[in-house]
């Protein structure tokens, strides 16, 4: 019995000894899982993550209208949506989009407006939706409901692009040229 407890002795003390083996771990993958862009961090020589505040860098819908107008995109009307206005019923709403904006790209036909069905809604202006998110998680699960939604109705398919936490829909009328327009504005901020 002495031996047996000298012989498991003999290998717990080897075993915890030993060096750990070491974990390989892609930061890049990593920071992208929790939303950092690569300019969001820097790795030094020894591995330490230095990660800059994303406070000051966020994004808002009205930033995205004014960068477009700014660069002489043919915006035409645009809803800022509030918790009560939103056609989604789903801003503010736990994860989901924290803010939304709908625009008109004057290049893209508008619906007539059918005065013979009584809405209380007013009709929504066609060119591209915005919406904010308050993290990546939930940007993330929104995107992939929508892309999920167009293999169901490929007739509703939109362009797609995300910077930061935002994500930026166009309407599929628009050619690629004209959406690259957008996307070359909206990737800058």
């Amino acid at each position: 019995m002495l031996k047996k407890f000298a012989v498991l002795m003999t290998i717990c003390a080897i075993a915890g000894c030993s060096e750990p083996e070491p974990i390989e771990i892609d930061v890049d993958e990593a920071a992208a899982n929790v939303g950092l862009a690569p300019e969001d961090y820097e790795v030094d020589e020894h591995g330490n993550v230095k990660v800059y505040s994303k406070v000051a860098t966020k994004i808002t819908s009205d930033d995205v209208i004014a960068a477009f107008k700014e660069a002489g995109l043919p915006i035409g009307e645009v809803i800022i949506q509030n918790a009560d206005t939103d056609p989604n019923n789903k801003l503010g709403r736990p994860g989901e989009y924290i803010g939304s904006a709908q625009f008109e790209d004057s290049r893209v036909k508008q619906l007539e407006p059918m005065p013979e069905i009584e809405t209380v809604e007013p009709d929504l202006p066609l060119g591209g939706i915005i919406e904010v998110f308050d993290n990546d998680k939930d940007l993330q699960a929104r995107k992939q409901y929508i892309e999920q939604a167009y293999e169901m109705m490929p007739a509703a398919k939109q362009y797609m692009y995300v910077n930061k936490l935002v994500l930026l829909r166009l309407e599929y009328e628009l050619t690629p040229d004209q959406a690259k327009e957008y996307e070359t504005v909206f990737m800058s901020l």
